[in-house]
């Protein structure tokens, strides 16, 4: 066996393994042998015809199986033997079926890690812009809660729609050539109306409607919509209301608090602040993180194996919500969906190959009390009163505990460049 290796590119390689004729031989010698104990032929017993027989009743049926065999026998012994380090199995290139007394070739792709040496992480500039906790958010949150908590009821038989009203509608849309507009189509969509939630036009055509009442109404569709094909178009909408009804949304004062299980409306401000607080901090952070994984990649250009890419796509599809396991599997197999996450799992994957090497130059460790108070507190967090069970704290140290140590040495590594880099805050 012969194995040559070339370059593809910094993160593919291509290994070439050529066979002699005596490799061939022998995998023709065992594929026929294995044939011949099974094989039924007229005026034989099975295992006893000739191998000139089998030869000339199986010998092209054979080289499929002694191809496979060849290549599951010698293709990891060649990557051993060439100290490649393969981060997924080889994909085979095309390769021809052997002949018996000929030699044999075949050649797989494999992807490697590509070799990193990461500069420039130390003494970056990192801005971010502070998000202002005020009275008014405070206020803004608690309306929110206040309209989780609203009831709604049916207006009166003949009654309009007005302002404050929850108004059911649906919506059939068409362009100039009167030709329909799938995208715009809608069908039992509720609206807060004097809420600005849908198009101003359809809004103002909806108040005064009632239920049974059908109205069209030109609209122009807003530039930011995210279909870019139609947006800033001008089309023409078949409106129906389908229903009305009052909404009744509770004061902000102690009753509607208690009902959240607080004490007192003062209680419920002091929460809404805290939370805001919190999310204000966890926004600086998210942008220091990506203003520095950012520029730490324009500083050290590499390129990602794509095998490590197509797990990130796979991971990101795990990480989403759908119906059922089937729909799941579905769309990891969609091409389609693949190529439009392609380049978000690619910058995933940089994130991850930059992290991981500065947590090796800089020797960043993980103690076993930093787990265990990770862990802890994702346990306290999952619980009404706080309370931790230690029996699921062992559970969880189990199974999630790798993964836990690999999370704190990332959240180690980015802290570690903002610790060395230069933070400042822009306008609010």
């Amino acid at each position: 066996m012969k194995a040559l290796v070339e370059e593809v590119n910094k993160v593919q390689r291509r290994i070439k393994v050529e066979l002699t004729q005596e490799d061939v031989k022998k995998a023709f010698d065992t594929a026929y042998q294995k044939v011949r104990r099974k094989a039924k032929i007229h005026g034989f017993r099975p295992g006893k015809a000739p191998l000139n027989i089998i030869r000339k009743f199986y010998g092209e049926s054979v080289a499929a199986d002694v191809a496979d065999n060849l290549v599951r026998s010698h293709l990891f012994s060649a990557i051993q033997s060439e100290s490649l380090q393969p981060m997924a199995a080889p994909v085979l290139e095309t390769a021809d079926l052997p002949e018996e007394g000929k030699e044999y070739s075949f050649s797989a792709v494999i992807d490697i890690m590509p070799t990193l040496s990461i500069d420039g992480y130390k003494g970056l500039t990192l801005e971010y812009k502070p998000v202002v906790v005020g009275t008014s958010a405070v206020e803004k949150e608690i309306e929110v809660l206040q309209r989780r908590q609203a009831k709604t009821k049916p207006v009166e038989d003949g009654a309009a729609a007005v302002e404050g009203n929850i108004a059911t509608i649906s919506q059939v849309a068409f362009d100039a050539d009167g030709k329909e507009v799938p995208e715009l189509k809608a069908q039992g969509m509720a609206i807060e109306l004097g809420k600005n939630n849908i198009f101003p036009e359809i809004e103002t055509a909806v108040v005064g409607m009632k239920v049974g009442e059908e109205k069209k109404v030109d609209s122009k569709v807003p530039e930011e919509f995210p279909v870019k094909e139609i947006a800033g178009k001008d089309y023409s909408f078949q409106l129906s209301v389908e229903k009305i009804e009052d909404l009744k949304v509770p004061a902000a004062d102690d009753e509607f608090a208690k009902d959240l299980g607080l004490e007192s409306l003062e209680q419920l401000k002091e929460n809404v602040s805290r939370q805001l607080e919190n999310q204000a901090e966890q926004s600086k952070k998210q942008q220091l993180e990506s203003s520095l994984l950012e520029q730490i990649i324009k500083k050290n250009e590499f390129d990602v194996p794509p095998a490590m890419v197509d797990r990130v796509i796979d991971s990101m599809i795990d990480d989403m919500q759908w119906p059922s396991d089937a729909e799941r599997e579905e769309a990891k197999k969609n091409p389609e969906y693949r190529d439009q996450a392609r380049e978000a799992a690619k910058l995933k994957a940089k994130n991850t190959l930059v992290l991981s090497e500065i947590i090796k130059t800089e020797k960043l460790e993980v103690s076993d009390e930093d787990e265990d108070a990770y862990i802890r507190k994702m346990v306290a967090g999952g619980t009404q009163n706080g309370e931790i069970d230690e029996k699921i704290v062992e559970s969880m140290k189990k199974s999630f505990g790798p993964q836990a140590k690999e999370n704190l040495l990332f959240t180690k590594a980015l802290d570690f460049v903002i610790e060395h880099g230069t933070v400042k805050e822009t306008e609010a």
